[in-house]
């Protein structure tokens, strides 16, 4: 009972679940949740046991969220509406809060997920119902770039302020529309998947450039532009658009810090030279202005600091 309602409070959904530990052994279990924005990075490790969501669990509740689930240590036996699948380490696979499944242990595991809202990966990754119960093996590029990414990422995820969570769950986004990318290949191409997150990476480490274009990214990625236009054609994006929506995210969390910094600077920053045609982007993409975002932000953080100096001023020291 205790095991359930854990999971149930760190997936926010429920399991009909059952801890089998073996003969004059106790079961343990572990799990942790950091929230990135909507999204969210789970981390659960427990010993033997097996549990299910059925009609009665997913009437009961379901938070439309869809889940990447990446096998760090152990085996697990998954079903996916009656078709069973053994996800073992370094192998990836997307679940969904709304269709029947279980799982079943019979030693110690440990996986972490990204647990991402449907609606979220429906508008960045169109078609990813296709991926479900679709296990990515250890040497396909996307699992090792999402096992990679939430590897990196769990150590340091508790240090991160708001604004940088919402970056992550930003590049999280991008990682999981590069593995949706790959949904129309029952056994997806590597080359290809690898020069898509490849390229998506160099993107991302050069958006300051305001010179970064389509032509850049092919040279420097030793492609044809062809080449590259089409690497995109899966994902529902041109080039210039991701390079567009990578820009103004990081924007977006620089001036959610608050700091006494103009939105002309925190624009150029990121590769934006065009004040009027950044503005206009922005408006349109999250229904703000950049400066009334920044001011916005400001308010909020001053608030939470004269809450803090309030509060240290009741609290009586203690020696």
């Amino acid at each position: 009972e205790g095991w359930r309602e854990v999971l149930a409070r760190t997936y926010t959904f429920g399991f009909a679940v059952r801890a089998a530990p073996a003969s004059g052994e106790t079961f343990s279990a572990s799990t942790s949740r950091w929230q990135l924005g909507s999204l969210a990075l789970v981390h659960t490790v427990h010993d033997r046991g097996d549990g299910h969501r059925g009609p009665s669990e997913i009437a009961a509740s379901d938070p439309d969220l869809v889940g990447f689930l990446y096998m760090r240590h152990g085996t697990i036996g998954l079903d996916f509406e009656g078709r069973p699948v053994a996800l073992r380490p370094g192998e990836l696979v997307m679940w969904d809060t709304a269709r029947r499944g279980g799982f079943t242990t019979f030693a110690r595991v440990d996986n972490q997920t990204l647990v991402v809202p449907r609606e979220r990966l429906a508008m960045a990754a169109p078609g990813y119902e296709a991926m479900f119960g679709r296990p990515f093996r250890p040497d396909h590029p996307a699992a090792r770039l999402m096992g990679s990414f939430m590897g990196a990422l769990m150590p340091v995820v508790s240090r991160l302020d708001a604004a940088a969570r919402d970056a992550v769950a930003d590049a999280a986004l991008d990682i999981a529309r590069a593995v949706v990318a790959t949904r129309d290949d029952p056994q997806p191409r590597q080359q290809t998947a690898a020069r898509l997150i490849a390229v998506r990476l160099y993107i991302d480490a050069n958006l300051s450039n305001p010179g970064l274009s389509p032509a850049t990214i092919a040279k420097a990625n030793a492609i044809s532009l062809r080449t590259l236009h089409r690497l995109f054609e899966a994902t529902d994006d041109s080039v210039g658009a991701v390079i567009r929506e990578r820009r103004l995210s990081r924007c977006r969390a620089d001036l959610l810090r608050g700091p006494d910094e103009s939105v002309t600077a925190i624009a150029y920053r990121w590769g934006f030279r065009n004040m009027s045609f950044f503005s206009r982007l922005f408006r349109e993409r999250y229904g703000v202005s950049a400066r009334e975002l920044q001011m916005n932000a400001r308010v909020a953080h001053a608030r939470r600091c004269d809450r803090s100096a309030l509060l240290g001023a009741r609290s009586p020291a203690i020696w």
